[in-house]
């Protein structure tokens, strides 16, 4: 795994205890100790957290290690986390943008 993953991998983790925590990335940011466009790199995998970052993220969120740094690519959510995330996601969508899921659920469902 080369650098690139590693930042997109913890990234990822990094946005789904966010997520779990119902959080926008400004609100987050803020108890973290960082501006929101940094949470945002590093969300994205444009830059890795500072040391004091991840420890603020353990602390603040009483989240262990393995949850920042578990990178095991073959994980599978389970369909109540998928169901949490989803959520969380259109919570913070403009009306236009949920009309617009609604219209692409409707479109897939069987």
């Amino acid at each position: 795994m080369d650098e690139k993953d590693t930042r997109k991998l913890l990234g990822e983790n990094i946005r789904r205890i966010r997520w779990s925590k119902n959080m926008t990335q400004e609100a987050f940011s803020e108890k973290i100790g960082i501006e929101p466009s940094s949470l945002s790199n590093i969300e994205n995998g444009k830059s890795l957290p500072s040391t004091q970052t991840i420890l603020n993220i353990q602390q603040q969120f009483d989240v262990s290690p393995n949850d920042i740094f578990d990178f095991d690519i073959d994980y599978v959510k389970s369909a109540q986390n998928l169901e949490e995330e989803i959520v969380n996601s259109v919570k913070a969508f403009d009306v236009e943008k949920k009309r617009v899921l609604y219209k692409i659920v409707k479109a897939i469902e069987v």
